[in-house]
């Protein structure tokens, strides 16, 4: 059951329960945009750190704080998101984005493949596996799963964050990937060229 669609300026959504999950209180959201951005994909997927994106497969997709989001030339769809208030707040992110891609076009080098290689098993092997609770998951391997969603950030972890240097490769490869990571002391500062 899905609520009513709600309209704003250039784009409306409305909530779907997942049909997967029937007594799920949390929703999907279908956002309809107004006019098709078929010709910004390659330049949203070169400000979306992350993303998933062939050039002609009219799809970027992502993981972004616990949500699967899709984003087609006319639609975009979330998943798991807690009810109107969260899918409105979501959208109006998202047709942000696209507004500023918009503005920005001239200054974005377009990105016409893009894939990420990351897993949640690359995160896990860089963990120390003891499952000692300090990031408040209950598993190593739940944390690792957190972080690969953005739904935590790896500095909860202290053994992590105290062997930073020694899982330096894993560090590149996260923030090439637009996770943040914070810069330790010893550690040489990098600039964040991922960030538009």
């Amino acid at each position: 059951m899905g609520e009513h669609v709600q309209r704003r300026k250039g784009y409306s959504f409305y909530l779907v329960n997942i049909d997967c999950l029937r007594t799920s209180t949390q929703f999907n959201v279908v956002m309809d945009l107004e006019r098709s951005i078929q010709e910004l994909l390659p330049y949203l997927a070169a400000c979306l750190p992350g993303c998933n994106y062939v050039h002609g497969s009219d799809v970027i997709d992502l993981m972004e704080a616990g949500h699967i989001i899709g984003i087609y030339p006319r639609q975009i769809t979330l998943t798991g998101v807690e009810g109107r208030e969260e899918a409105e707040r979501l959208c109006g992110d998202y047709y942000e984005r696209i507004r500023d891609a918009e503005r920005r076009k001239s200054t974005i080098t377009p990105v016409y493949h893009k894939r990420t290689t990351l897993r949640v098993l690359d995160i896990l092997r860089a963990l120390p596996k003891t499952n000692c609770g300090a990031c408040s998951a209950p598993t190593c391997m739940a944390f690792a799963a957190q972080v690969f969603r953005r739904e935590a950030d790896l500095s909860a972890c202290p053994p992590f964050m105290s062997e930073l240097e020694r899982h330096r490769d894993l560090v590149q490869e996260l923030r090439a990937h637009g996770y943040t990571i914070p810069v330790r002391d010893h550690e040489p500062s990098q600039p964040d060229s991922h960030r538009d």
